[in-house]
């Protein structure tokens, strides 16, 4: 199967959708309002962190906005439908003593590394991994 032939300007508009569900899946989830402003700036960073590493390595546009998309859909693919799960962590943190707080629940972290394999499958398909022959 050969990966799409995607232009620059339909990655912006992936990217501006894959924002826009992230924000709409993730921030209505966070358990308080610190929780929701520190979650609706994590595209904000994501911007600024692939823009550096990207102008150091090199990549194109595409690529980088492949990787951002790919990522804004990955982590709330990750936790919709886990709104218990995060507000009982975010419980279980606010009352942990010395810094020890007791893992994540387990259907919370095997839904995020599904939707993490998920996102670097469609990432590598998109960036033509899987082309034989």
């Amino acid at each position: 199967m050969h990966p799409p032939q995607i232009s620059t300007g339909t990655w912006w508009i992936i990217a501006v959708i894959m924002t826009a569900m992230f924000l709409a899946v993730c921030v209505p989830l966070m358990p308080t309002r610190k929780h929701k402003i520190n979650i609706a700036c994590v595209p904000l960073l994501g911007v600024g962190f692939l823009t550096a590493a990207a102008n150091l390595r090199g990549h194109d546009v595409n690529q980088v906005l492949a990787i951002y998309s790919t990522v804004m859909f990955a982590l709330p693919l990750g936790v919709v439908g886990r709104g218990k799960d995060i507000k009982k962590a975010a419980e279980e943190q606010k009352k942990a003593i010395g810094g020890q707080q007791p893992p994540a629940p387990f259907k919370l972290t095997a839904q995020l590394l599904a939707a993490t394999v998920v996102g670097l499958v469609l990432f590598g398909w998109v960036n033509g991994w899987f082309v034989t022959g």
